[in-house]
């Protein structure tokens, strides 16, 4: 619960590299809400398990709490990113969120493959929000490579989508 609040107060470091005001740029909480929501509603019936992604989503920054919001400009390769964020999680001392968090950064089960997909969607769309409001920032590297990334069909829809949103 602590770790979850302290999400809150940790900016996104991305927006912040690229340039977005730090009073506009949305914190790691904000990131993982939407990852979760759409996990929520998107998440297909059937074989798949919906709760178990939401849950996944929640906890798939979690790690954040401890480490911060580690990007590529941080200087931290990413076997050490990876290191430092599975003993954060350990540290948070549930065998059920470390179990999570290693299903999603393993990314080998449909789940996982699903939030993973979703993770990098929100990115996208959260990229076209912020050159709507600030259309000096060119933020195209965020969205880059995503067509590969992203192979469910709907979720590629909403990527489609989120290019001719309007300004809200």
């Amino acid at each position: 619960m602590l770790a979850a609040g302290k999400l809150k107060t940790i900016k996104r470091q991305g927006w912040l590299d690229a340039g977005i005001p730090r009073q506009h740029v949305e914190s790691v909480a904000d990131h993982s809400f939407r990852v979760a929501c759409i996990a929520a509603f998107l998440a297909p019936s059937g074989p798949l398990d919906a709760l178990k992604m939401v849950r996944m989503a929640l906890v798939h920054d979690l790690a954040e709490s401890v480490t911060g919001d580690l990007t590529p400009r941080s200087g931290v390769s990413k076997k050490k990113k990876a290191l430092m964020e599975e003993e954060a999680v350990r540290r948070l001392g549930s065998e059920e969120l470390l179990s999570l968090w290693k299903e999603y950064d393993a990314g080998q089960t449909p789940e996982s493959r699903l939030v993973r997909e979703i993770d990098i969607l929100e990115r996208v769309v959260q990229s076209r929000d912020y050159e709507r409001g600030h259309p000096d920032r060119d933020l195209a590297d965020f969205r880059k490579g995503w067509k590969k990334l992203i192979r469910t069909p709907q979720l590629r829809a909403l990527v489609d989508q989120s290019a001719s949103a309007p300004t809200q």
